[in-house]
């Protein structure tokens, strides 16, 4: 059985932004050859970042000698993001989103490789993933021009905008309704599964059953039966079972072939992408993945219909 970083890197050798152009992203920038600012000044399409760089006083920065790497969201990516206007954001409320699309050093398309990529915003990094679809960023944020030149770096355009995580698995968790026969029954549970989701460590992947899902499941096993003490390893084992070691994003499981260990030692999960991503518990089958890439600092959260058992 291959575990996460066998399964899920290997198959992401020799990642490349050259691969992401798309007939359906049409987006084309003329290269310049002023600095990353001047460049962006010049082309209309980049006028909502240029006036956030200018108001979180940024811009000074990027004029410098760099060199930078910027993954540069244009206009029609902050409106997807909800961003219509700039005016209920501060300087202090900019400056973490905008760093975290700026990294250090020239990485042209050719140069990229997957993973985690580290940002001047010391405290959020960004993830990669490629497929056949294109290169994303945290699973959902598609680069969709590369290789923009400048004096003191190169752009790189992407159809959304990058908001670092403000939240842990756990106060996802707690925050959400849907969640509540999941949160008790981890509070119920050995301490080991809430250390395991409040740890920090290289990021976790949560698979989590909604309250409904849990709900079908005590029709054969009932609650009363997971919260009995003589069961508590039993229950102990099913939520390790929804936990993998490593944040991996939906774009990233076309990449994953066979088995893919769990934080259940021994245990492992499958993906099926066919009809829907759906990952698959060795008796409970396959669990839709009805929402996917909820990004927590510690992780990643996608919501599954059906509790999966091992």
């Amino acid at each position: 059985m291959a575990n996460l970083k066998t399964c899920l890197f290997a198959a992401m050798v020799a990642f490349t932004l050259s691969s992401c152009n798309d007939d359906d992203d049409d987006t084309t920038v003329d290269p310049g050859t002023g600095n990353i600012p001047a460049v962006a000044s010049a082309d209309p399409q980049f006028s909502t970042l240029v006036a956030a760089l200018t108001k979180a006083e940024l811009v000074t920065t990027l004029q410098g000698a760099g060199p930078f790497t910027v993954f540069a969201p244009n206009n029609a990516a902050f409106t997807a993001a909800g961003i219509t206007s700039l005016d209920p954001l501060t300087k202090d409320a900019l400056t973490p989103i905008l760093t975290s699309h700026v990294v250090s050093g020239t990485v042209k398309a050719a140069d990229v490789k997957s993973g985690t990529v580290e940002t001047v915003n010391t405290n959020n990094d960004i993830y990669l993933s490629k497929n056949a679809d294109g290169v994303f960023i945290n699973g959902k944020i598609k680069v969709i021009a590369t290789d923009v030149a400048a004096s003191n770096g190169v752009i790189h355009v992407i159809d959304n905008v990058i908001v670092p995580p403000t939240r842990s698995l756990v106060e996802i968790a707690q925050a959400d309704t849907s969640f509540t026969e999941l949160v008790s029954l981890v509070l119920a549970a050995d301490p080991a599964v809430a250390t395991a989701l409040t740890s920090a460590g290289n990021g976790l992947t949560v698979f989590a059953p909604t309250n409904a899902a849990f709900r079908e499941l005590y029709k054969t096993t009932p609650k009363a039966t997971l919260l009995a003490p003589a069961n508590r390893a039993l229950l102990t084992s099913v939520l390790l079972y929804h936990v993998v070691p490593g944040r991996v994003f939906s774009t990233d499981l076309p990449n994953v072939s066979g088995p893919v260990a769990t934080a259940n030692t021994g245990k492992s999960v499958t993906f099926n992408l066919s009809g829907g991503a759906k990952v698959v518990g060795t008796t409970s089958g396959a669990s839709n993945i009805t929402a996917a890439n909820i990004l927590a600092t510690n992780g990643v959260v996608h919501v599954i219909d059906k509790v999966l058992m091992p």
